[in-house]
């Protein structure tokens, strides 16, 4: 039996239930495929690499099955294609069964240790801001400096190429 992977990505700027109806209506549009679903998570918003559709963001979802029914998979692909919500997809063949996403939940103990661990990196940069203050102003006035200059260069320098012409 082969398996699968397709990645999708659609809007970032969908609610949660509508996030999860557009999941649900891909699970049921691969379901007419005869597959098995073994992931389907949302991995999470992210940049895109180019603006698809106007939108600079997008949340991207896992989805990883078995695969059924292959003469109703490019029905499948061609349904991903057509369907607005989905911005773009790609579907690559896995060579060994995928293993089965757990989601990990947060003890309370790590959430009071994390607590603690912020509160103590809160003081100690307290008290290095006032230190970097300073620091940050003389950097900045360089760096200033540094940038006056080369602008001055680049003048010259187009100044030199227009007489040449």
């Amino acid at each position: 039996m082969k398996f699968y992977e397709t990645l999708y990505i659609v809007d970032a700027n969908l609610e949660n239930k509508v996030l999860e109806k557009e999941m649900d209506d891909v699970g049921k549009e691969l379901a007419k495929t005869k597959s098995k679903i073994i992931n389907h998570r949302v991995w999470g918003k992210k940049r895109l690499a180019y603006a698809i559709q106007r939108q600079k963001y997008g949340s991207y979802i896992i989805l990883q099955y078995a695969g059924g029914d292959l003469g109703k998979m490019p029905d499948f692909d061609t349904w991903m294609k057509l369907n607005n919500s989905v911005l773009r997809h790609m579907t690559v063949t896995l060579s060994e069964e995928p293993a089965v996403h757990v989601e990990e939940e947060k003890s309370e103990q790590n959430d009071e240790k994390t607590q603690q661990q912020d509160s103590e990196h809160v003081e100690v940069e307290d008290d290095k801001k006032s230190d970097s203050v300073s620091a940050n102003e003389n950097e900045s006035k360089a760096d200033n400096d540094n940038i006056q200059e080369e602008s001055e260069v680049v003048k010259e320098e187009q100044e030199s190429v227009s007489e040449e012409n």
